[in-house]
């Protein structure tokens, strides 16, 4: 019932329903399994406070104290972040490589950039666990990105350069990794410039890539959020810039 398959659930969703029935159930040992399994495929603390709600929807206020219990563990498992981890770097960089295999498999000798970026978000979005919101915002030439392929929740319609973490990594077409977005947006509001443009006041923190086509020219940005705070490192940033200039600046 558990395994990966193309069709159906995918396995978070799977352990997501797994830890609502072993709650209702009030089976504390099968809470801790689901718990550690969904912490493994990259559950975000907000999904899991959904999690926790509908089981004592469900289940009833005789859920309550399994749910304390499992609010301790489930804080447990993201202060230690203990191994497997989708964090770890070891299974950041497994994650990555099978995704760019596919992507050179998915897209040999395709040419159209908008589906080229399109397998792209499709493909990270499936093999990267803690990737909330991925897309591309696309040069128009005028100092302007527009939203171009994504998949997520609604994303902003256009970004000036300059602001915003996209506007700032166009204009600099240096990568920019924020790992606190929120702490961003009261730093924001202190220096009352656009340091970030929120689109979903559900991300914690973001990685923006710069897109360079082969004669130099900047196609736009590719823009991944999370609902994890410190999502993403020096690991995220090479694999993103691997495939943004295999794919191209080829």
């Amino acid at each position: 019932a558990y395994h990966a398959r193309n069709e159906g659930l995918s396995p978070k969703a799977k352990e997501m329903l797994g830890l609502v029935s072993s709650m209702v159930l009030r089976c504390d040992d099968c809470v801790k399994y689901h718990l550690e399994k969904c912490f493994e495929l990259g559950v975000a603390i907000d999904e899991m406070m959904d999690i926790f709600g509908i089981a004592n929807v469900v289940g009833g206020t005789i859920v309550i104290p399994h749910t304390r219990r499992a609010i301790e563990y489930w804080e447990l498992l993201n202060k230690e972040r203990p191994s497997p981890s989708p964090f770890d770097t070891e299974t950041k960089n497994k994650n990555y490589e099978q995704a760019f295999e596919d992507l050179k498999a998915l897209l040999y000798d395709v040419e159209q950039p908008v589906s080229i970026m399109s397998t792209i978000n499709e493909v990270l979005k499936t093999r990267i666990p803690y990737f909330y919101w991925v897309g591309f915002y696309l040069n128009d030439g005028s100092r302007r990105l527009n939203v171009g392929p994504y998949q997520g929740t609604h994303g902003c319609l256009f970004i000036k350069f300059g602001e915003g973490v996209c506007g700032r990594v166009a204009e600099k077409r240096e990568t920019l990794i924020v790992n606190d977005l929120k702490a961003l947006n009261a730093e924001q509001k202190k220096a009352k410039k656009p340091l970030h443009i929120v689109c979903d006041p559900r991300c914690n923190s973001e990685i923006v890539v710069p897109v360079i086509d082969k004669k130099g020219n900047l196609l736009g940005v590719f823009d991944v959020d999370s609902l994890h705070t410190n999502a993403f490192d020096k690991t995220d940033k090479e694999w993103l810039e691997k495939i943004m200039q295999y794919f191209f600046e080829k």
